[in-house]
């Protein structure tokens, strides 16, 4: 699965951006943001760049209100084995950036990123930005031309002007590019197969049958590269030929793709026109693409490959589609019934991505509990992990979900933002409770599950090496929960802050103080004669 998919994933052009040479962390984020600027370019905006070397397969362009859309990915990603399925998780074009001043021989930079991008066979274009050269630089790099491509120094504002420029290129080429491929696959259609295809053995009568479907599955992925190209309209009439096709040939799985490419090309073709009746067209036609890779799915198949990743995301597109308020029992039921697909997944990353997805969701409407219990969902499967670097990113994911439930540290509540009464009552202030209070709150299972948070964040604190969390963790849970927490916890607590004490530098404040609150009562003196 993927993370942050939506029904528009399907249009987008995935570009891998690789640091080429040494590129300090801080540059490389700011690079990286000047290219998020332009993930959105018009078709107007290239034509200076596009040549058309024979008729365009393209034919209802729109050229004046047309876009390509991009999405880099920062580092890149292994290829996936449904790339033949969905165009749009290819890599389709590779971008280096290189900082001049960090690597002064351009010719290793060439080396290096002529590596780098071998390893994307599917890229159709690439091209290395080399950042800030010196004079020699320039004057070296000029005479090599070829993919690499000079930023000399400059302000911010040319250097973007510079940058849009070249991604306007980039866009013309893909385009280009783009239609030399479906004019190449229309007159014999072309082999594509997924990884449900290489695991089922074919008879005689099957080997007919997937003949009978290569045309419609060319159909289908010639529709994706007319999304891609930035043409709902041609991408729509493709996607008709290929369900029909389809449909013919019981080709479940390749019929519930190009449903969900006709969905996609709608909302691209009315962008900005969203209303009830789009709504109720995409609820429509999702209800049939679920339903369909629920078709495809083959027993012998399940414990090797299954098309479940599938089904969830496009219930998560759907949910995300509809999210909102007004429609937030039907985005729970959708959230619900993904979430009951987690248990049939085969891969843990997979059910981290979708666990990450529903929390997002759920925060997205306002279900703060529901998000926080899914984002622990997640800090279990890295905890899972026995790596200090999952240990980081569970306690990052915990922190989030203190404040939903009342543990957050004493330095991160704001009266601002809480009631008065509130603040009262909360756990994390439990020192100005009277004991006999706060005793009967601790018999509630929302006192038990806030303990089960906050020692899930001890642990995570310890793992990940991070003394003053481990403090902060333990310190709460010692100072707010010690009539439940048996004598050997305790100890146990306390050695927790023991060692974290011995691990921070000295004069370390913590928010959390660890000694339980004492309520004093002053007692008047009565003195006999």
């Amino acid at each position: 699965m993927e993370p942050d998919v939506s029904i528009e994933t399907s249009s987008m052009i995935r570009v891998t951006v690789l640091p080429i040479g040494h590129v300090p962390p801080v540059l490389l984020r700011d690079y990286h943001s000047m290219l998020l600027r332009h993930q959105t370019i018009p078709l107007s905006a290239i034509s200076s760049f596009y040549t058309e070397h024979q008729k365009s397969p393209f034919a209802h362009q729109p050229w004046d209100s047309g876009n390509l859309r991009f999405k880099f990915v920062l580092g890149g990603a292994p290829p996936s084995p449904w790339e033949d399925f969905q165009s749009n998780r290819k890599t389709l074009a590779v971008i280096g950036i290189c900082h001049c001043p960090s690597s002064p021989d351009l010719d290793s930079v060439i080396d290096q990123f002529d590596s780098a991008r071998r390893a994307y066979s599917s890229a159709l274009v690439d091209r290395c930005f080399a950042f800030c050269p010196g004079d020699s630089q320039l004057e070296d790099g000029s005479k090599k031309g070829g993919n690499l491509m000079l930023f000399p120094p400059a302000d911010r504002a040319t250097l973007e002007f510079h940058l849009q420029t070249m991604m306007q290129d980039i866009a013309a080429s893909l385009l280009m590019e783009f239609e030399k491929w479906v004019l190449k696959a229309e007159p014999a259609g072309t082999i594509v197969k997924t990884p449900l295809d290489s695991q089922a053995t074919l008879n005689s009568e099957e080997v007919i049958k997937a003949k009978k479907r290569r045309l419609g599955r060319a159909q289908k992925t010639m529709g994706d590269y007319c999304l891609l190209a930035g043409s709902p309209v041609d991408a729509n009439a493709h996607y008709s030929t290929a369900l029909e096709l389809a449909r013919l040939t019981g080709d479940f799985f390749w019929y519930a793709g190009a449903l969900e490419g006709s969905v996609c090309a709608l909302l691209i073709d009315r962008m900005g026109e969203r209303d009830s009746g789009v709504d109720d067209e995409v609820r429509y036609r999702y209800s049939s693409v679920i339903l369909h890779y629920r078709k495809s799915f083959i027993q012998e198949n399940a414990q090797r490959v299954s098309p479940l990743t599938f089904e969830l995301e496009a219930t998560l597109k759907l949910a995300r589609f509809l999210c909102r308020r007004e429609l937030a029992k039907e985005v729970v039921e959708l959230l619900t019934s993904a979430a009951d697909g987690a248990k049939s997944l085969i891969d843990a990353s997979d059910r981290l991505v979708l666990y990450v997805e529903i929390a997002r969701l759920y925060g997205t409407l306002g279900y703060q509990r529901k998000a926080a219990f899914f984002s622990r969902q997640v800090a279990q499967l890295y905890l899972q992990q026995d790596n200090r670097l999952a240990a980081i990113s569970a306690m990052q994911v915990l922190a989030m979900t203190t404040r939903a439930y009342r543990v957050q540290s004493r330095a991160s509540i704001s009266e601002d933002l809480l009631p008065k009464k509130e603040i009262g009552s909360n756990l994390a202030e439990g020192g100005k409770m009277l004991h006999q209070s706060v005793v009967s709150l601790f018999e509630s299972q929302w006192s038990t599950l806030q303990m089960v948070v906050l020692r899930e964040i001890l642990l995570s604190a310890v793992r990940a090496g991070d003394p003053l969390a481990a403090w902060g963790a333990a310190a709460r849970l010692l100072r707010s929960y010690y009539p439940l927490i048996t004598p050997a916890g305790q100890n146990g607590l306390a050695s927790a802050l023991s060692n974290s004490a011995d691990r921070l530098p000295s004069g370390t404040r913590c928010a959390d103080p660890a000694l339980p609150f004492i309520r004093f009562s002053r007692v008047p003196k009565h003195f006999s004669c």
